[in-house]
């Protein structure tokens, strides 16, 4: 019985949460913005990803 209860509380609970990410919240989700910041971001971890790359490595010894 109580397994039962508890398992019908955690049903109701876990379906209410997608109704809750529905809402509305006020802002527009189809509002026009810059994505040049995000870009930017990534564009920069891209870079910084290959030049850890192709660094030469320092115990290399190619001689």
């Amino acid at each position: 019985m109580r397994r039962r209860l508890l398992m019908t509380i955690f049903a109701v609970l876990l379906s209410a949460m997608p109704v809750m990410a529905q809402s509305d919240s006020g802002d527009s989700a189809f509002k026009e913005k810059s994505v040049a910041k995000e870009w930017a971001i990534g564009a920069v971890f891209l870079v910084g990803c290959l030049v850890v790359a192709f660094k030469p490595a320092k115990r290399a010894n190619l001689k």
